[in-house]
């Protein structure tokens, strides 16, 4: 029987190895970075088989003390032999405009959308077999290496960082579970991370040019954009909502939170981010960042299933989106 890891958990776990290598690494004994590593020893490319699971979070972005975006949802995941199923109801804000829907997914070659702010149903049908047989084989065995972190990668990740001790701590809880805290203000902030604002900036001034000098979508893109879901939203650009920093540009504070049972395995993930900086008209801003996820019922998730009796849906063919640039 094939077994497959779930993807979210999977990316959450490399994105915290990733970024702590890069701004939190310290070669203190402390009791907060014992458990820190403690806790990426269990979960680092970790061997345990994950069939199922239910990952539940919640995203949001303030500019100058103004939200921007709310985001949150929660998804069902079961990939267990031959069997691949998904479900997951989301909602989101983005500016002033609310949202909210559906998707199911029960392996074969269509998925179920629901737009419940219209109470519209969609049915997608004609997905790529080749697309979904890519997204098996990342989540399968082949993409791991069923191993935890070696004595070697330890050292690197003491050596990389260093002095910043103080600034990781853990709360016991009752059952053995724990809460790890990584806080780091403005003036902790080691230089790799500061150099990393300037990189990312780059990035997002090439990635608009790319946008603004792309084809035009095809008609098809453009009667999906007619859809009742994606009415006022069509105009708002979320990169665009927020301002390009290029002066005076100060991370003000990064703080991750990892709750974990008594096996240190991740049960919730918190982060916090905090930018200051002035744009290219040397007006002010702070942009907030914050987000949470949790995961849980592993291996005893079983997803919702659509059920089309009595609904009014609409076919969209997958296959008229193809190739459209």
């Amino acid at each position: 029987m094939k077994k497959s890891k779930v993807l979210m958990i999977g990316a959450a776990v490399a994105a915290i190895a990733v970024f702590t290598t890069t701004a939190f690494a310290t070669t203190s004994k402390t009791a907060g970075y014992d458990a820190f590593k403690e806790v990426l020893k269990a979960n680092y490319m970790s061997g345990q088989t994950i069939e199922s699971a239910t990952v539940g979070g919640n995203y949001t972005i303030t500019l100058d003390g103004e939200t921007v975006l709310t985001a949150d949802g929660a998804m069902k995941v079961r990939d267990a032999g031959d069997s691949h199923n998904m479900s997951s109801d989301f909602g989101f804000t983005l500016k002033g405009v609310e949202r909210s829907g559906s998707l199911y997914s029960s392996g074969d070659d269509s998925i179920y959308l629901v737009d419940r702010t219209h109470d519209l149903h969609y049915q997608v049908v004609n997905l790529e077999d080749d697309h979904a047989g890519r997204h098996h084989e990342w989540m399968g065995k082949e993409g791991f290496q069923e191993r935890t972190m070696n004595k070697a990668e330890e050292v690197l990740l003491d050596f990389l960082v260093g002095g910043l001790k103080d600034n990781f701590s853990v709360s016991e809880h009752a059952g053995g579970s724990k809460t790890i805290t990584i806080d780091v203000k403005k003036n902790d902030i080691p230089l790799p991370l500061r150099l990393l604002i300037d990189v990312a900036s780059a990035e997002r001034k090439h990635s608009k040019y790319e946008r603004t000098h792309s084809p035009k979508a095809s008609a098809e893109w453009e009667r999906m954009k007619q859809l009742p879901f994606f009415q006022g939203l069509e105009e708002i650009d979320l990169e665009d909502q927020l301002p390009k920093l290029t002066k005076d540009v100060a991370i003000e504070q990064v703080k991750l939170q990892l709750t974990v049972d008594a096996n240190n395995k991740i049960q919730v993930v918190q982060g916090m981010f905090e930018v200051r900086g002035k744009d290219e008209a040397g007006v002010a801003h702070r942009v907030h960042m914050e987000g949470k996820g949790e995961f849980s019922d592993i291996n005893a998730t079983t997803p919702d299933v659509y059920d089309p009796a009595g609904k009014s849906i609409e076919i969209i063919d997958a296959t008229t989106f193809v190739d459209r640039g």
